[in-house]
C-alpha cells in the first residue's frame, strides 16, 4: 500500500450523472464498449460500482442468506451469553487487555499506524509508537466525534501496551482496547473495502472471457454494498433486543465510515521495522512483491484491474478478518459498561460475533488455496512457502 491522495478509477463515459455508481468499460465513437478509461478518482468510495439487476439478484440469492445466517446466529449467542453473564452464570475467557491491544496493533492492518520506536539504548525499553491522527469515534451520547490524536505505545519485547493517550487524556488498557477494535472494524477496515473496488470488473464481457474474475467482482461489489449501505439499517433491531443502547444513532457510524474512507491511507514508510516483531507484517511485506510480480505475469487475465487494489481486496482484507478473529477471541472482552466508550463496545461485540468469521455454506470456492485459476494457484504456492498459516486463509474476493 502507498499513501496516495488519489486512486485510479476506471468508469464508463456513458454514465456521467452525479451520484451514479460507475461501471468500467468505456464506449468508443462507434458505440461499442472498448477499453478501460484512465480517469482518476477524487477520493476513495466504498459503494459506487454498478451491478445490473440480474447480477444483484444472483448475489443476494447466493450470498445474502448465508451472511444473514452468520450474523443471526452470532447475535443470538451473544444475546444469550450477555444474559448469562449478567446473572453470574458465565464469565469471559481470562485475558489481559494490554496484550490484546498489542495483538491488534502488531498482528492486524492497523500496523500501518506504526510511527517510530525508541533507540536501542533507551531507558524506556524497546517501545513502538502507533499514532492515529484525526481519529473518528462515537461518544457517550452516540454522536460522531474526532480526536486530534490517539497514541498507543507497545513494548516490543512483551508485545503489550504500556500506555495510551486520547488527546491529552490517559487511557486504561480496557479503554484503549475498545478504541483500537472500533477503528479496526470502522475507520480502518472500510479503506480496504474501498480500495478493493479498483480490483473488480463486473462488465458482461468479463463474464464470457474471465468468469472467475467476474464472479469475484460481483461478490466484492455486493459485500461493499452490504457493508456500507445496508449495515446501519440493522442497528434498530440490535437496539430493540438490548444489545445496543436505544439512543444509538446509525448516522454516527456512517460518518465514521465516511471519515475513514476519505482520510485515505496513513503513510507507513517504516513498517518494515516491525518485521522481527510481527508475523503478519513479515508475511505481507514478503508476499506483496511476489503477488504483484505474478499479477504482471497473468496481467491479460485481469482486464481493467489494478494489481495493488487486487492485493488489498483479496490478501489484506481476508487476513484482516482472520486476524480480528484470532486476536479478539471473546466479544465479551469489550466493556459495554464503560461510561466513555461503551457505545463503541456495543457495536464492536456485534461485529465480532456476526461479521468477522467466514460465511457458512457457500457454493463456490473463495480461497486462493484450492483455486484452479493459474494466478491464484501460483500465488498460493508461493505464499505457503512464506507462511502457510496465513496463506490458507487468503480469499479471492471480499466475502465477509
Amino acid at each position: 500500500m502507498k499513501n496516495k491522495n488519489k486512486r485510479k478509477e476506471e468508469h464508463s463515459s456513458a454514465i456521467t450523472r452525479k451520484g451514479k455508481r460507475t461501471s468500467f468499460l468505456v464506449v468508443n465513437e462507434e458505440g461499442k464498449r472498448e477499453h478501460l478509461s484512465h480517469n482518476k478518482a477524487k477520493e476513495l468510495d466504498m459503494d459506487h460500482v454498478y451491478l445490473s439487476f440480474t447480477q444483484y439478484i444472483w448475489a443476494v440469492t447466493c450470498i445474502g442468506p448465508n451472511s444473514l445466517v452468520l450474523w443471526l446466529k452470532g447475535v443470538l449467542i451473544l444475546w444469550l451469553r450477555k444474559k448469562f453473564q449478567k446473572r453470574g452464570f458465565i464469565r469471559p475467557k481470562p485475558y489481559d487487555p494490554a496484550e490484546i491491544v498489542g495483538r491488534l496493533l502488531l498482528e492486524g492492518t492497523l500496523a500501518v499506524h506504526y510511527y517510530a520506536r525508541t533507540d536501542d539504548d533507551s531507558e524506556l525499553g524497546d517501545i513502538a509508537g502507533f499514532f492515529f491522527r484525526d481519529f473518528p469515534y462515537i461518544d457517550a451520547n452516540g454522536d460522531y466525534q474526532r480526536a486530534d490524536l490517539f497514541a498507543v505505545d507497545i513494548d516490543l519485547n512483551t508485545k503489550k501496551m504500556v500506555k495510551a493517550k486520547f488527546d491529552e487524556k490517559k487511557l486504561t488498557a480496557s479503554e484503549a482496547l475498545t478504541l483500537v477494535w472500533f477503528n479496526t472494524i470502522s475507520g480502518n477496515h472500510v479503506k480496504l473495502h474501498s480500495l478493493a473496488n479498483w480490483g473488480t470488473n463486473t462488465e458482461p464481457e468479463t463474464k464470457e472471457k474471465y468468469p472467475f474474475l467476474y464472479q469475484n467482482s460481483i461478490v466484492t461489489t455486493i459485500y461493499n454494498y452490504f457493508g456500507f449501505s445496508c449495515f446501519t439499517g440493522y442497528i434498530p433491531f440490535w437496539s430493540s433486543i438490548g444489545l445496543m443502547s436505544p439512543d444509538w444513532k446509525p448516522k454516527s457510524l456512517t460518518d465514521c465510515f465516511t471519515h475513514g474512507i476519505h482520510d485515505n491511507i496513513w503513510a507507513h514508510p517504516n513498517i518494515q521495522e516491525l518485521i522481527p516483531h510481527s508475523r503478519l507484517v513479515k508475511f505481507i511485506c514478503t508476499l506483496r512483491p511476489v503477488f504483484l510480480s505474478q499479477f504482471q505475469k497473468y496481467r491479460d487475465e485481469f482486464p481493467g484491474i489494478d494489481g495493488e487494489a487486487l492485493f488489498v481486496g483479496t490478501v489484506l482484507h481476508s487476513l484482516d478478518h482472520t486476524c480480528m478473529e484470532w486476536n479478539l477471541e471473546d466479544a465479551l472482552w469489550l466493556d459495554v459498561d464503560c461510561p466513555k466508550f461503551g457505545k463503541m463496545a456495543e457495536l464492536g461485540r456485534i461485529v465480532r460475533v456476526g461479521f468477522v468469521q467466514d460465511v457458512p455454506g457457500l457454493s463456490f470456492n473463495k480461497r486462493f488455496k484450492g483455486s484452479k485459476h493459474p494466478f491464484y494457484k501460483s500465488v498460493y504456492e508461493k505464499a505457503a512457502k512464506i507462511d502457510k498459516k496465513y496463506a490458507d486463509y487468503m480469499d479471492t474476493c471480499i466475502i465477509k
